[in-house]
């Protein structure tokens, strides 16, 4: 009778979990709680019910930190996730992986102890997420097709750079922050091309004819070159008349782009209503600042369509990223949930609050709930896509 020996089950190492395998796995969730965290210390700050906790413009703070702590873990997680795929190289994972994200939550740390740290140290503390990711992801990225979202990644590390350079000279960083502002619209509508691709693909397999939904270049590349001019004017500080002019050029640039949309059938799913919203958000934002730029809209005009920018084309279209690309690779079929979809609608909410608000009725204190819909939105995508990322991907 033959012996059978058992041998024991190998013991999987911390980096081999499921959560280190793709990297949206570690970066929308880190992106979806500091959203969250952000927003809940910004709102309590700005009702004094906080202090700051160091000594600095928290409006330049808030938007620093959403920049560059906020969108740029989401651009991480896109990136490390879906090149291996453009490149067909090995996934980014395991303790590379996990190193990136560590540099991304210390430099998160490092900011919050910017009054106890000393600036300088913090902010290269800040600098080595966005350098090791360049690192990482540049050889790879020039190897694709989609190698012309090489500029904007390149731009906005240039732009963190600008603000440190301007804190330590001058003690603010609003150029810095412009820079940041045009890389992250370029970023995301160049992003958005492949990702509208297959999103109104989907919602057009019903129609029997064949349609196929095909967003063309020159249209996007226009929205470009218009929005790179405008960000430009106002890092050179030209005249109001002038960034006006441009910034009405990047909106009808970007609702031109609006014209692949109109195919019976294209809006037919949830996700592809919510994008095509974003473009209409990312258009009027544009718009709202040509008027406040122009006098041909009341003064705050301009701040307001900043925010409807902000929280209506880049926190959304942030938003509608963390939802697809999870769905996606984490092996679900895209059919939108019923908490993410409620979060859509509370970021919705929320942008049509900050931006319309104070346009219509500037005597109600309504930031408050500007605030708490953003925070709600948030809160729900954690509540559904948290144990998501937390285990093996799903068979549907």
């Amino acid at each position: 009778m033959t012996d059978f020996v058992r041998i024991p089950d190998q013991k999987r190492s911390l980096f081999e979990a499921p959560v280190f395998s793709e990297g949206f796995r570690v970066f929308f969730p880190l992106t979806a709680l500091y959203a969250l965290f952000s927003i809940v210390i910004w709102g309590l700050v700005l009702a004094d019910v906080l202090p700051m906790p160091f000594d600095a413009d928290p409006l330049l703070f808030h938007q620093y930190e959403m920049f560059f702590g906020v969108f740029a873990g989401a651009m991480a997680g896109f990136l490390t996730t879906a090149l291996p795929s453009w490149s067909n190289t090995p996934k980014i994972a395991g303790a590379q992986l996990a190193g990136l994200g560590a540099l991304w939550l210390a430099g998160r740390v490092a900011f919050w102890l910017l009054g106890v740290l000393p600036a300088p140290a913090v902010f290269v503390v800040q600098a080595l997420f966005p350098a090791a990711v360049l690192f990482i992801v540049l050889p790879r990225l020039w190897q694709t097709k989609m190698r012309h979202l090489l500029w904007p990644v390149l731009l906005l590390f240039a732009a963190q750079l600008m603000s440190f350079w301007e804190l330590s000279v001058f003690g603010v960083f609003e150029r810095g922050l412009a820079v940041a502002e045009g890389a992250l619209v370029l970023m995301v509508l160049t992003s958005l091309a492949p990702i509208t691709m297959v999103i109104v693909n989907d919602a057009l397999s019903t129609r029997k004819d064949g349609a196929v939904f095909i967003p063309r270049p020159p249209m996007r590349r226009a929205a470009l070159f218009c929005i790179t001019a405008f960000t430009l004017a106002k890092v050179l500080g030209a005249s109001d008349a002038l960034q006006g002019w441009l910034a009405l050029a990047s909106a009808c640039a970007v609702l031109n782009m609006l014209q692949d949309w109109h195919l019976p059938g294209a809006l037919r799913t949830p996700f592809a209503k919510a994008l095509y919203l974003t473009y209409w958000f990312f258009g009027i934002g544009f718009a709202m600042q040509a008027g406040g730029l122009l006098e041909l809209l009341p003064a705050g005009a301009y701040v307001s369509g900043q925010h409807m920018l902000f929280i209506g084309g880049l926190s959304l279209a942030t938003f509608m990223v963390l939802i697809i690309a999870g769905l996606r690779h984490a092996g679900y079929s895209l059919k939108l949930p019923k908490l993410p979809g409620v979060g859509i609608l509370a970021l919705i909410g929320a942008c049509l609050v900050r931006s319309l608000g104070p346009l219509f009725v500037p005597d109600l204190n309504i930031m408050p709930l500007a605030w708490s819909l953003f925070a709600l939105a948030f809160t729900l995508y954690l509540i559904h896509f948290l144990p998501v990322f937390l285990r093996e991907n799903a068979v549907e």
